[in-house]
């Protein structure tokens, strides 16, 4: 096992002390590695911390992403985990990657080459009624249609100008949605659900998402024993056929989804 090294930045004394003296919530992440820190908690920060010393961010950017790293939100934590997983993937998958510069104004997280294109990171979370559901101790209804619903949502709010940015540079535009929702990772195989949706020949999904976005990317991603781990067999791109900028048929290492599919 890689020893853990108290002396870095990322994860270091204060962090562990405050963790350890914090009343932190029962589902938080942070709560679970001080719980496990001689075991799997332990493995766990390694890894990001060994991720996040190879990413070449510029320092300011690299400063905010070990500070929504250190949170201790959970939403934030997995925010800044994706980007790491993410750019880790690519590289080895050797297609270049590069964190974009953060600016005034919004920009997607990552320029890529090969394929040309910007790629902005987001999170499916639980929903706040299966997290109180899953806190009270019940079950949670299996509604691929609220999902949906929430992609739809995150698209043409919350990413929009993300999205958009990649045009004025006349550039593909990609989301990658990592799903983290009560009912990823029990093989319900939503990405076909999400294919249906985007690509039904009575109304094309597409049609509800803006032009400026080229592609859809869904990953689930999990942590078993510290390591992180990647469900690929749910791995999918979507390619959007009314894009402005069309992204051309990309990563072979992903199921792929067109209209003509």
């Amino acid at each position: 096992m890689v020893q853990f090294n108290n002396q870095k930045k990322l994860f270091g004394n204060e962090w562990l002390s405050k963790a350890r003296n914090t009343n932190l919530e029962s589902n938080c992440y942070a709560r679970n590695i001080i719980e496990k820190i001689d075991t799997s908690g332990q493995v766990y920060l390694n890894n990001i911390i060994l991720l996040f010393d190879e990413f070449p961010a510029n320092p300011k950017d690299k400063n905010k992403l070990r500070t929504q790293l250190e949170c201790f939100d959970n939403t934030a934590h997995l925010g800044g985990v994706n980007e790491l997983t993410l750019w880790d993937l690519m590289r080895s998958k050797g297609i270049k990657i590069n964190p974009e510069p953060t600016a005034k104004e919004p920009r997607p997280d990552f320029k890529l080459t090969n394929p040309d294109c910007f790629v902005e990171v987001s999170t499916l979370n639980p929903s706040k009624v299966d997290t109180l559901n899953l806190n009270n101790g019940n079950g949670v209804e299996l509604c691929h249609d609220e999902t949906i619903k929430r992609i739809v949502k995150k698209i043409t709010d919350e990413k929009l100008k993300q999205i958009s940015y990649a045009n004025t540079k006349n550039k593909p535009a990609v989301l990658v949605l990592f799903d983290y929702t009560a009912w990823s990772g029990f093989g319900t195989e939503f990405f076909y659900e999400l294919r249906n949706f985007l690509f039904d020949k009575n109304q094309c999904g597409f049609n509800e998402l803006p032009i400026e976005l080229s592609a859809i990317v869904y990953l689930e991603r999990y942590v078993q024993d510290g390591q992180i781990k990647w469900n690929s067999n749910s791995w999918a791109v979507y390619y959007n056929p009314m894009a402005k900028y069309p992204l051309p048929f990309s990563f072979p290492f992903l199921k792929q989804f067109s209209l003509s599919q």
